[in-house]
Formats: C-alpha cells, sequence, structure tokens
C-alpha cells in the first residue's frame, strides 16, 4: 500500500506513456473502462452482481478480479466503494429511525390498512461495527474524497501501485515531504478509523 506522504516526483504514469494495446479486448475480458465503471456502480448499488452486469461481466469474475488484484489500486477502490455504501446506510437508517417503515397489511386479499414498523437491528450493528466491513478501513476514509482521482489512476496508470506512489487524496498533492507529513498527521486526527484502532475498548457508531 502506498503512502499518503509523498513528493511531486512521485507522480502517476500518464496516458500518453502509456503503449497502445496490441489486440483488441474480448467481450468477456475486464479492461480498465470496465473495472471503473463497475466501482462506480459498485459505490452506487453496493450489488456486485448489479454492477459486474452493467459491464457485461459476471459476479464470480468481479471477486476473481478483486482477489487476483489484492493490494492494488482497483482493490482499495472497491473499499471506497463500500465506505460509500456505510454513507448510505447511515442516512437510511436515520430515515428509518425518525419515520420508520411502512408496512402494509391485508384482509382476504384486500389491503385494509398500514403501520409503522421501527427496526434496523442489522444496519445498526454495520454502524456500530464499520472496521468490520472491509480491509484497509484507514486507507479507504483517506481516500473517499478523491474517489475520481484513483479511478482515473485505476483506468490510466499502471495495475499496481509504483515504489514510492502516494495515495490520492483530497485537495492537490504535498509539494514537499514536510508537506505530505503535516497532511497525514493531519488527517490521522481526525480519522474516525484510526482513533477507532487506537482505542477499541471505545469504539461507538461513527458521528458519536
Amino acid at each position: 500500500m502506498p503512502t499518503t506522504n509523498c513528493s511531486p516526483q512521485q507522480s502517476n504514469t500518464l496516458a500518453s506513456e502509456l503503449p497502445t494495446p496490441a489486440r483488441k479486448p474480448r467481450h468477456n475480458e475486464w479492461t480498465r473502462a470496465k473495472m471503473v465503471l463497475f466501482l462506480r456502480e459498485l459505490a452506487a448499488s453496493q450489488s456486485v452482481s448489479q454492477a459486474a452486469k452493467s459491464v457485461g461481466m459476471s459476479r464470480q469474475s468481479a471477486y476473481a478480479l478483486r482477489n487476483r488484484l489484492v493490494g492494488t489500486p482497483f482493490a482499495l477502490a472497491w473499499e471506497v466503494a463500500l465506505e460509500a455504501g456505510l454513507q448510505q446506510l447511515a442516512h437510511a437508517v436515520m430515515d428509518r429511525a425518525i419515520n420508520g417503515e411502512e408496512v402494509p397489511h391485508y384482509y382476504h386479499g384486500e389491503l385494509i390498512g398500514t403501520s409503522r414498523r421501527y427496526d434496523g437491528r442489522l444496519a445498526t450493528w454495520l454502524l456500530d461495527n464499520p472496521w468490520k466491513v472491509g480491509r484497509n478501513q484507514v486507507a479507504r476514509e483517506f481516500v473517499a474524497p478523491a474517489f475520481d482521482k484513483l479511478l482515473e489512476r485505476i483506468e490510466w496508470a499502471g495495475l499496481d501501485w509504483e515504489e514510492g506512489e502516494c495515495l490520492p487524496g483530497a485537495g492537490p498533492a504535498p509539494q514537499t515531504e514536510a508537506e505530505g507529513e503535516e497532511r497525514e498527521m493531519a488527517f490521522l486526527t481526525r480519522s474516525w478509523y484510526a482513533d477507532a484502532a487506537d482505542a477499541p475498548s471505545t469504539r461507538g457508531r461513527r458521528g458519536r
């Protein structure tokens, strides 16, 4: 995994520097463009099956790709998509906590009324234990504001991290090593996941 602290010389390979593909990819082959579209759909839908189907691939092939690319930008982007899902879940749980879930009641096949049900135990557990969802929680929290930058990096640069490469984050890349270290320390002081990792006995729901 790369660092959040890097110098201006440590940059990604540009699209213009990449060699032209020697052949046209097969229809059942994962391309960079498919990876990016898959990740965007995964962040939006939180469904691996739906995201894979949107690019003409299978759910099994998506998991196989992730397993093959463990520790790469693609794997981290998958984690960031999970983080987006946790944010969506938080909003959904808040809505259900306040407004409840409407449950229809039928008698002899006819709707006779509705009631409100307030039960979100699984969702509440996920919000109380987000560090148990996925991997590389601190890294995905850092990269989440720069999801588009990470997707661009996946599409146009190498599949694996380059030596000394920095994680894309909010704002421009640091111009000096000292600036990078300062940005990293500032992030860690406000990182929910880093705080939870340092104090497991005081872990609580995000936002508390």
